[in-house]
């Protein structure tokens, strides 16, 4: 039942992810390290490549999918941990 809520809580969490991923898609973003680097060093970030757009949406789309994949996981192995009470 432990194993089932868990995948379910990183089920809900990955399509959390994965929504906010996909609405910030088109936006020139900075992670938190590096925005920490270029404050520091007072530099500007280089601009995005073809290949960072790809993985920016590859990411949304992976934690989509993984999301999915969890949360129907965790349900399965919850509704089976019930039906065998």
């Amino acid at each position: 039942m432990t194993i089932g809520l868990l995948a379910l809580a990183m089920g809900v969490l990955l399509f959390w992810a994965g929504w906010n991923h996909w609405r910030h898609r088109r936006e020139e973003t900075v992670n938190i390290l590096e925005g920490a680097i270029l404050d520091a060093t007072g530099a500007e970030p280089l601009p995005l490549t073809k290949l960072d757009w790809f993985l920016k949406y590859l990411q949304a789309i992976l934690s989509f999918v993984f999301g999915f994949l969890f949360t129907l996981m965790g349900a399965v192995i919850i509704l089976y941990e019930l039906e065998m009470l």
